[in-house]
This record gives C-alpha cells, structure tokens and sequence, in this order.
C-alpha cells in the first residue's frame, strides 16, 4: 500500500452546546434473546410490523425468525443451492408487505420470505450489457453486493472501485450510489462517494483474476452513505464531515459542515487500531470464484482460514484520524429519519460513539453504546444491540428509544 498522508489542522472547536450536552446512553434493553449467535451485524437484522425480527448469521450460515416475547427462535430455509435454501445469509432487506430479501453471494441471488418466515421464491438481479459495462468500459461487479433497501424493496448498490482492463484491475478513486427497481429493471445512478487510494489490488494472468477489496488502510478518509425509507439518500464526506443529500424525487442538497477536532494519532492509537484491524478479519467475507465444465461456480467463508498469521502491521497511519469510521456498519439511516455516525475517538475509549444528525445535516445529540455492546440495526422505535460474552458468542438485545 502506498502511504497517505494527510495535513489536517485542527477543524473547530466543538460547539459549546455540545460540550454541555454529555452523549445519551441507551435505555436498558426491554428483552434478551437467549440463544446465541456468532455474526449478527448492521444489515443482518430486519424487524417486522409485530415486533418479530429476522436475523441472518453469515458465519454460522443460519437464518431464523425471532420471537422477543416467546424468547424463541425458528429457523429459516437452509444452507445448499434448492429453490428454499442459500448458500451464503449476507445480509437482509425490506420490501413491501413484511416480505423480506436475503442477499446470498454464493447463489448470487436473493431469497425472498414471507411475513410468516418461510421461503417463498428465489431471483436474481439481472443486468442489461449497457447497465453491466456502461460505455463499454467498466464492469460492475460491486454490483453483485448490495448494501442496503427502501421500503419499495428498490435496491441500493456501491459500483465496484475499480476497472478491468487487459492488464488486470485498474483502481478507481470514486464510486457510483446506484438503485436498482426490479419491478422496472431500472438502474439510475444517483450520486458518487470518494473512495480511499489503493483500495483494491489484483492482478491477471493465464486467465485467473485475483481481486482484493478493502485494502486501505481503515483511517483513511472515504465518503460513506446510507438509504431512508422513503428513498432519500445521505452522503457523509470525509475529511470535510458534512452531509449531502438526494432526495426521493432526485433533488440535491448539501448541508453546512459539522465542526469537530481532529485527533492525532499516537502509539496507543496504532496499537488498538491494529488490534481491531485482526478482530474485524472474523467478519470479512472471501470469495472464489471459478469456472469449470460445469460453469461457474462460487465458495465463500467468512472471517480467515483456521491458523492464518496476524495481519501485517501498517505503516501507512494518517497523522490525523478522519471525522468518523468507514463501513456500511457505520453510518447507518434509523427509520424515525435519524442518521447515526460512528464517530473516531481516542484510544482507550469505552464503547462507541455516534453522532445523531438531523435532516438538516446538523448534529441534534449523541448516543454512546456501552463497552462490549454493538449496534445490529433498528425498528419502529427501538434500537437492537449484541452483547458479546467471554466466548465472544452474541446475545441479541431489543432496546426501546424514542
């Protein structure tokens, strides 16, 4: 990876109301799940009109329907490649009706259940040549992941940050927010995010392509981006940490920048990054993808094969943390039109912080997640976390919150 360095002074000075006003914690969790799960994250969760949530574990490969007040779990479907089955659980999306969609990568397709939690049908997103490699010159294939729904059930994609030419993956330094209408077929590109230098690496030769995706270094800045119900989009820019937004009938805006200091990077900094960097491996996804007699044909498993090495250490720290996390995960779009960012801290930093904004792009308060609780999603006023224990097994929580 090539070094980037980064220049920041410091931003602003937090704006006094912010000092006066100490994050909010979350209300104690109102019900337990009690059997456990290994990988339940944002967008792995969807919670239905009645209360009942679907889970999806990639890494344990199961899915099931959860009943708070049973404190009972049914499963749902099952691993292979049948009309009722996935391959791969990734991850969950709405649509009309309390129908929900699984993204399986391994099937690259979609499983579609009912309200009830049982299968219905199966389908796949299917491209036109010109939607595929507009212009004739760059493949799509970030197309084949979605990241998040509306509650059309229209699909919301990030373009693959990088080309293919004869001499293997040419990155690319941005990427398009693209959504996908199946009932229309309609694929409209509807903004782009800046994406960190040296993201992805590969190359090509006897006809296997090897691709590695996510390779930046974690602390540099990239634009992140997350979907409201109605369709509405907003786009988190980093460093300069302000908020754009298209609207549902396509209309661009931009918010005023959000004031915040910029934290140096020290040791104790390096340290607790690179141990998260080896811990977040359990979540990460790899692929193969071959062709055979039989076609193609595509494995996936999650986190790293059993005895791999700890990561290399990075080289390439920026001296200055960016506003907030990269990640899906951690710019998420709550239903009630709140935008929750996971905000940088500084080493030693007990649980996680999020800055809650407006519709505006403004700031309204702060949410702080106590140590050993994640954040797995949200419902109809209600905020569900997973509580890791010794074993790092996760036990799913339901919090009630305005």
């Amino acid at each position: 990876m090539t070094a980037l360095r980064l220049t920041v002074a410091l931003v602003a000075l937090v704006p006094a109301a912010m000092v006066a006003q100490s994050p909010r914690t979350l209300p104690a969790p109102d019900a337990t799940y009690d059997e456990p799960f290994t990988s339940v994250n944002v967008g792995s969760l969807r919670e239905l009109r009645d209360g009942r949530v679907v889970v999806a574990d990639p890494r344990d490969k199961i899915v099931q329907l959860v009943d708070f007040r049973a404190n009972r779990g049914a499963k749902i479907g099952r691993e292979g490649s049948g009309p009722a089955e996935f391959g791969l659980p990734m991850r969950l999306f709405t649509a009309a009706a309390d129908t929900s969609l699984l993204f399986d990568p391994v099937n690259s397709r979609y499983l579609v259940i009912g309200p009830d939690g049982k299968p219905v049908t199966t389908f796949r997103v299917e491209l036109t040549p010109a939607q595929a490699s507009p212009g004739g010159g760059m493949i799509r294939m970030g197309m084949d992941i979605p990241r998040t729904a509306d509650a059309r059930g229209r699909l919301y994609f990030e373009s693959a940050g990088f080309t293919m030419g004869p001499d293997g993956p040419r990155t690319a330094d941005s990427a398009a927010i693209m959504r996908y209408d199946r009932g229309t077929q309609k694929l409209d590109t509807l903004g782009w995010v800046a994406l960190p230098k040296n993201n992805t690496s590969g190359s090509a030769s006897s006809g296997n392509v090897q691709l590695r995706i996510g390779m930046a270094n974690p602390l540099t800045p990239r634009d992140e981006w997350a979907v409201f119900p109605d369709g509405r989009v907003a786009i988190v820019r980093s460093p300069g940490y302000r908020v754009d937004w298209v609207l549902a009938n396509g209309t661009k805006q931009s918010s005023a920048p959000i004031k915040y200091v910029a934290l140096r990077m020290g040791a104790a900094d390096r340290k607790e990054e690179e141990a998260l960097r080896n811990k977040g491996r359990m979540n990460q996804m790899s692929m193969m993808v071959t062709s055979g007699p039989n076609g193609m044909q595509r494995s996936a498993q999650m986190g790293p094969p059993p005895g791999a090495p700890p990561l290399e250490p990075l080289t390439d720290w920026p001296e200055v943390k960016p506003p907030f996390r990269s990640g899906p995960s951690n710019v998420v779009a709550r239903p009630n039109g709140e935008l929750w960012v996971r905000r940088t801290e500084a080493a030693g930093a007990k649980g996680t912080l999020y800055d809650v904004i407006d519709a505006k792009g403004a700031v309204t308060y702060q949410v702080r997640i106590g140590e050993g609780l994640a954040l797995a999603g949200f419902g109809n006023g209600t905020v569900y976390t997973t509580k890791a224990d010794s074993d790092d097994l996760l036990y799913l929580q339901r919090h009630r919150m305005p």
